[in-house]
């Protein structure tokens, strides 16, 4: 009958190897927790209270052990000193006021536990446990600690690994070795740790950074989505903890507390007219009349903006750009910004609302615009609202949380989605920092916006699939006169007759905006480098009858007024684009550079002033819809896979036939390359050579199905197998009784004949040849 291995008790040695590597891994997070805070005395307490702890342990249970040789209390023990350990934190923040932060308890508490189980590791199910524990608890330390000390520390910790593993193997085929053997077996154990830990080392060093980035958005105190924790000590991601750079505020990531700097970075404009080129000039003999046409409706005459908004305006008319080339390093390097969250995301800078035929002129702000912010506090940090009409629509959409961080863009006005709702500014708590750029666009009350500060947005994004429902429908309501003026040019006509056709059919107002959408994006190709300078007609008409090709501002002009000659109020956006094939895996942010300015167009969907819907009928772009459900995300990754299946369909299907061949041989091709790798390195020792032989057979039979019982000797096992075998009985029963030669009687060898050596060897090379199991 065989050992349970779970009751089964373990050897004195892999016990003590084990405590060995439990209280490494303890000294470890002990350290990793200390750093500046406590003292190398009160460590090497700490480490000694522990140690003793544990040896008294160990001395306890393996008394028990061999007295009861039952583990049934030990469960219950284990799951007392982990709720305990929980227990004690509390207590602590109550009577000295100090604590730790929420991974360090957890932490704590499985290190505590894991020393009771290095002391119950006399039974091996605990010594298993408390090894891989002991492991997760250094690597964890290494995590957060890249010290000298934790290094050695590591490196005694592999070490000690690799001998439990090289002597737990050979413990484990005992029955096979050659007692001669034995006395060299930990020098052997040593050698092989050591050349594994060299090994480790050179993989380990290899590499850009030690420390590995972790934990984010896991555990709250290391810079989670929106929770801190008053105990943390150090932030990860977008952690409240981000610290400064000690020496130079710009040699740091973004940081929290850093002062306000200001310098001659570019603004939004002159991003824009280095990206599509300076304006063209338009022929005098071109038709262009800047007249308006307001559906039966005058516009009323405008009262001049405020000083920042005179002469905002951009042409649609402007001179031919070649396409530049710019290295991967040259853009990481000259970042506008940065943002971390979910991507694509569209970051509004201006709106236009009136188009005269080549220019649009920027979205003036109504004079009686004041106030529309209000503070609370969300996890003790003050938050400014923005408070909007919210629409229905939104109304069931999630807080999602942005963290923009300004670089190098010179500008006042906040980067932010379309409905943002919160922001937050470490240490900004008053409202009248905040004002309004535009009706929807948030401005900084300063010249410019901070740099190397992170700022927290929270915003709503809508499901498109809701809007046909709800709002479309009641949008023409409230619309106001700018946002349906069309221009008083001879392509109207053309454009709306156009319109009509794309949307000949269809009824449903939200389903004729998405045909729009679709019809730009599928007929028009985005190319910056085309431009038309209107000295031969109207940009729009070049762009949309004759080139079919073109910037994203003629897309989306030709979008807006489409949707305008169909009664649908639109506005033109210009801003930035977060695209997610820019995200930088290992800062966990996506750069924005100077070529992510963008155009885009947002709709009237409903009766409340917020109730705008963002178009991006620009081929290549994306629209950030709401978070994905669990059920969407697997109906993602399985779509994303089939697709990828589909476009690799041969690459696929070859590897699938290699790899169930491979499978369906992998037996035959394992004992291939076995049987060549016995032939080409022959053991010198006549025992070894017996040895491996048999252990070769057994291998091959357990492949079949046919393992050896431990409790069953060579010869009876041979015997009641034989039915299942190639090889002759005479082989079999030789091989069995060199075997048990060569396991109990080594010294005998000392004085063999050279034909017995001979025989023994023909023997052994006869069985390899013959010896296959047959299925029956």
């Amino acid at each position: 009958m065989r050992h349970n291995e779970n009751t089964a008790l373990s050897s004195p040695v892999l016990h003590i190897t084990t405590i060995v590597m439990v209280l490494i891994a303890a000294l470890a997070l002990s350290i990793s927790d200390a750093e500046g805070r406590y003292s190398r005395i009160w460590i090497a307490v700490n480490f000694g209270i522990e140690l003793s702890v544990v040896l008294l342990g160990m001395r306890y249970f393996v008394r028990l052990a061999k007295e009861m040789k039952n583990d049934a209390y030990i469960s219950p023990l284990l799951l007392a000193v982990m709720l305990l350990s929980l227990l004690w934190e509390p207590v602590k923040r109550a009577v000295w006021g100090e604590g730790r932060p929420f991974e360090l308890i957890m932490m704590f508490s499985v290190k505590n536990t894991l020393l009771v189980m290095a002391a119950a590791g006399c039974w091996k199910r605990y010594q298993k446990i408390a090894i891989w524990g002991s492991l997760f608890l250094i690597i964890f330390s290494a995590t957060t600690n890249s010290s000298r000390d934790i290094i050695v520390l590591i490196g005694l910790e592999l070490i000690v690994g690799f001998f439990w593993l090289f002597y737990s193997y050979w413990n484990s085929i005992r029955a096979y070795l050659i007692p001669t053997l034995e006395k060299h077996q930990w020098r052997k154990h040593g050698i092989l740790s050591c050349l594994a830990l060299v090994l480790l080392l050179i993989l380990f060093m290899s590499g850009n950074n030690p420390i590995v980035h972790a934990f984010k958005g896991i555990m709250p105190s290391s810079g989670g989505e929106g929770y801190k924790d008053q105990y943390a000590r150090d932030g990860l991601g977008d952690g409240d903890l981000l610290v400064a750079g000690k020496h130079d505020i710009r040699s740091f990531a973004p940081v929290e507390n850093a002062p306000f700097l200001s310098s001659d970075e570019p603004s939004l404009y002159d991003i824009m007219f280095d990206t599509y080129n300076d304006d063209g000039e338009m022929a005098k003999n071109v038709d262009r009349a800047i007249s308006l046409i307001m559906q039966d409706q005058k516009i009323e005459e405008r009262e001049l903006p405020e000083s920042e908004n005179i002469n905002r305006h951009f042409s649609t008319a402007r001179k031919q750009k070649p396409e530049e080339t710019k290295s991967n390093e040259g853009l990481k390097s000259d970042a506008l910004m940065y943002v971390s969250g979910r991507t694509p995301l569209h970051l509004r800078m201006e709106t236009y609302d009136i188009f005269d035929g080549v220019k649009w002129h920027s979205e003036p702000l109504i004079r009686d615009r004041k106030g529309g912010f209000s503070l609370k506090e969300r996890f003790e940090k003050p938050w400014i609202v923005v408070n909007t009409n919210v629409s229905s629509l939104f109304q069931e959409c999630r807080n999602e949380l942005h963290v923009i961080t300004n670089n190098h863009l010179k500008s006042n006005q906040l980067p932010a989605p379309l409905h943002l709702k919160e922001i937050h500014i470490d240490y900004l708590d008053r409202t009248d920092m905040f004002g309004w750029h535009q009706e929807s666009v948030v401005k900084l009350d300063r010249k410019e916006l901070p740099r190397l500060v992170p700022i927290r947005l929270i915003s709503h994004f809508p499901d498109p699939d809701l809007v046909e429902y709800r709002d479309v429908k009641h949008g023409t309501a409230s619309h106001r006169k700018q946002h349906l003026a069309l221009p008083e040019i001879s392509v109207i006509k053309k454009v709306k007759k156009l319109a009509e056709e794309i949307v000949a059919g269809v009824e449903n107002d939200w389903e004729r905006i998405r045909k729009i959408e679709q019809y730009h994006r599928d007929q028009f190709q985005h190319d910056r480098t085309i431009a038309f300078n209107g000295e031969t007609g109207l940009p729009l008409e070049k762009f949309l009858f004759e080139q079919k090709a073109g910037p994203d501002y003629l897309i989306a002009t030709s979008t807006a007024l489409m949707l305008r000659s169909l009664g649908y109020s639109t506005r033109v956006v210009s801003g930035f684009y977060a695209s997610p094939d820019d995200y930088d895996l290992a800062s966990d942010h996506t750069p924005i550079h100077s070529d992510d300015v963008h155009f885009w167009v947002e709709v009237r969907v409903g009766l409340g002033a917020s109730s705008w819907f963002t178009v991006e009928p620009t081929q290549g772009y994306e629209v950030l819809g709401p978070p994905p459900t669990t059920f969407e995300k697997i109906y993602h990754a399985v779509v994303g896979g089939l697709l990828w299946f589909w476009k690799h369909l041969y690459l696929c299907l070859t590897l699938i036939a290699s790899g169930s061949i491979l499978y369906h041989f992998r037996f035959v091709f394992t004992d291939i390359l076995l049987t060549r790798w016995f032939y080409v390195f022959e053991p010198r020792d006549i025992r070894k050579l017996v040895l491996r032989t048999l252990w070769l057979i057994e291998l091959r039979m357990r492949w079949t199905g046919y393992r050896r019982p431990e409790s069953t000797t060579i010869n009876r096992w041979f015997q009641q197998t034989s039915e299942h075998i190639t090889a002759s009985s005479q082989s079999l029963n030789e091989l069995s009784s060199y075997a048990n030669w060569a396991t109990y009687c080594p010294d005998a060898s000392k004085n063999i004949s050279e034909e017995k050596l001979n025989h023994i060897k023909h023997c052994c090379f006869q069985v390899i040849r013959e010896a296959r199991w047959k299925k029956t």
